[in-house]
This record gives structure tokens, sequence and C-alpha cells, in this order.
């Protein structure tokens, strides 16, 4: 398939890279790892930097995988993904105003993990009313306890839908992903995403690689240089 022909396209819109200080993966890591999982499209969104981004293209455009760059903003009331953006976005705004930001600059504003209490302690929760999100992370393949109420919280508010590994290490890319129907472009892909018109495959990351994803971050705090 050429960019442009419309297809169904498996789409993982939450990855971290080694440019994320809780992340470990080579930007060659990622584009590779989305290859292996099936899917046809990755999205780049580390923490407050956008620094992986022009090689993640790059890298993913020699492949055949598409990019879609983006970022997860550390708000004042919790994480928030900006996607299709490439410029850094100023941490701890409110919802509200981080939301408007990623707007003003052309990308699609999506509540991370809203409801995590666990792994990721860092959600929007109550935000979700009323920042006016283009989308709802319904399901983070990192999230064990709260994803039912992502999903509870956009269904009730109409609010569309994604699912995303939130993948830290390559094992975790594309443990669930969403699935859109258009032209094989990020422009596409997005209007999917705010029109709703997504579906959702969800399965959680294993104990295991959480486990060592832990012990990683702890080594990289004894030894920070490593």
């Amino acid at each position: 398939m050429q960019d442009g022909d419309w297809m169904k396209l498996k789409v993982d819109l939450h990855v971290h890279t080694k440019y994320s200080h809780d992340g470990f993966m080579e930007v060659s890591d990622v584009i590779c790892g989305a290859k292996e999982a099936g899917l046809d499209c990755v999205a780049v969104t580390d923490h407050d930097t956008c620094e992986a981004v022009s090689d993640a293209v790059r890298v993913g455009k020699k492949a055949g995988m598409l990019v879609v760059p983006g970022i997860e903003v550390k708000s004042r009331h919790g994480d928030i993904l900006g996607l299709g953006i490439t410029d850094v976005v100023r941490r701890k705004m409110s919802a509200k105003d981080t939301v408007s930001k990623i707007h003003e600059l052309g990308g699609v504003a999506v509540a991370a993990h809203p409801y995590s209490l666990v792994f990721h302690p860092t959600g929007v929760r109550g935000e979700v009313k009323s920042a006016g999100f283009d989308a709802i992370e319904v399901f983070n393949s990192r999230t064990y306890f709260s994803n039912g109420l992502a999903f509870r919280a956009a269904k009730n508010r109409g609010i569309p839908m994604v699912a995303s590994s939130d993948a830290h290490l390559v094992g975790e890319i594309g443990n669930s992903y969403s699935v859109v129907d258009c032209k094989r472009d990020v422009s596409s892909i997005l209007d999917e995403v705010r029109a709703g018109r997504t579906e959702v495959v969800c399965g959680l990351t294993g104990l295991g690689s959480i486990m060592s994803w832990y012990l990683q971050r702890l080594r990289r705090l004894v030894n920070p240089t490593k």
C-alpha cells in the first residue's frame, strides 16, 4: 500500500523513546518493534519533549512505518497527549490551557490514562469533563485497574476513544492499539480520531515487563550516566 490509499490501519498512539525520563528505547527500536507488532502507524509521545520526532519520522519512512509526531505533556492536572505536533508545550499549565495550546498548534489532545492510580498516577481525572479533549485513552496497557472508568467517561460524554500501549520497552509496543479506516497519512488518521471513528483493541502489558522497566529505572537512578 502507498501513502494515500484507503485502508484499515492499526495505530499505537502512545509510545516512548529514550528521550523520556523513564524511557529506554532507541528510535530504531520503536520502529522495529512497531513493525514486529504488525502495526501500520506509531506515535512517538515522549514526556515533555519532541526530541525524537524528526529521527522517528525519518527512520519510519525508510522502514515503511508511518509515524505520528507527538508529545506527552505534564499539565497541572495530569498527563495529556498532543498528537500531530512538533513543538514542545509548556509544562504545568492547567489541563484546559494545555488542550488549548495543543489545538493552537493544530494537534489532537488526548487524556492519557485519565484515572490511573498505580503505575501512572498522573491522570487528569475530573478534567475530562471540561478541558475540551478530542479523545480519551480508554485503554492503556500499563493501567491495570481504571481503564473501565475511562471507558465509561468517554461513553457517557460522547468523547472519542483510543487505546494504546504506553510502551516504554520494545515488547510492549502494540499491546493495545486503535484501528482507523482511512488514507495512510497522519492528517487522515488524526481526523478519524477527532471524529470518533475508531475501534479499540485492548491488551495489558505483563507484570514481568513492568517489573523489568522498574529495575531499569532504578539502575538509572543509581548510575545516571549509563
